[in-house]
């Protein structure tokens, strides 16, 4: 692959992670600094590493993904505990070790876009090894297009869960609202995860529609999250 072919597959990669950041950024009133999104940003994709290494150790709790694939509430677990559990654990760590004692985090809702933040860069180097493996350039293009409304999207919505959670937990003192936040993120996930298993058998109307159904409620719950935390009182950290 020529360095010119690479930066083109490398930016159809990124671009479906940069509009989400754009479009979430504007859901803030007070303008978060260019500088900590970045950083953030940065450091969602950098968490790809350890959750690469966390999901193998995981993984040899499991049986292999042949017998794995037969037992469906055995591979329902294994989506939400060694994906879904670890991936939006790493989300939050970013956001807990970079922004909550910063001077950044100044309002409820910053919380929730900054995992978004996270999310989306963790979403962006996942995506890219898609994309440059794509051996196609057309290819590359419809997988990128495809992903930037499902999987891309996805994670955004499960960060922008946890970090409502994580948003109630400062708000109400209460540690274990951020163990459920990231619980109730991992299981969407892992729905997920499970229904494109599903999706690649699909008989029916439904299985094909499953996933779609999934995204779409997260993106209704999601809204309403936005719309609760806003209510939040300025500083209540906070």
């Amino acid at each position: 692959m020529s360095i010119s072919t690479f930066i083109l597959y490398f930016v159809i990669g990124a671009l479906p992670a940069i509009v989400w950041l754009l479009f979430y950024l504007r859901q803030d009133v007070h303008p978060e600094s260019n500088k900590k999104i970045i950083e953030i940003f940065l450091w969602g994709g950098i968490m790809v590493v350890p959750v690469y290494l966390a999901e193998t150790i995981l993984e040899c709790f499991f049986p292999e993904k042949d017998i794995l694939l037969q037992n469906t509430i055995l591979l329902f677990i294994y989506y939400i505990f060694v994906v879904g559990v670890v991936e939006e654990f790493f989300k939050y760590w970013v956001v807990k070790k970079r922004v909550i004692n910063s001077s950044h985090l100044d309002e409820p809702i910053d919380l929730m876009l900054y995992l978004i933040i996270s999310g989306l860069g963790f979403a962006m180097v996942e995506n890219l090894s898609v994309i440059l493996s794509s051996a196609a350039l057309e290819e590359a293009i419809f997988v990128s297009l495809i992903r930037l409304l499902t999987a891309v999207f996805l994670h955004s919505l499960t960060a922008a869960i946890t970090g409502y959670f994580l948003a109630l937990s400062l708000y109400n003192r209460k540690k274990i609202f951020i163990a459920v936040g990231i619980l109730i993120a991992a299981t969407f996930h892992g729905l997920y995860n499970l229904s494109i298993i599903e999706l690649n058998s699909a008989e029916n109307l439904f299985s094909f529609l499953l996933p779609i159904v999934i995204i779409f409620l997260m993106a209704i719950i999601v809204y309403i999250f936005f719309k609760k935390v806003k209510c939040l009182p300025r500083g209540s950290k906070i």
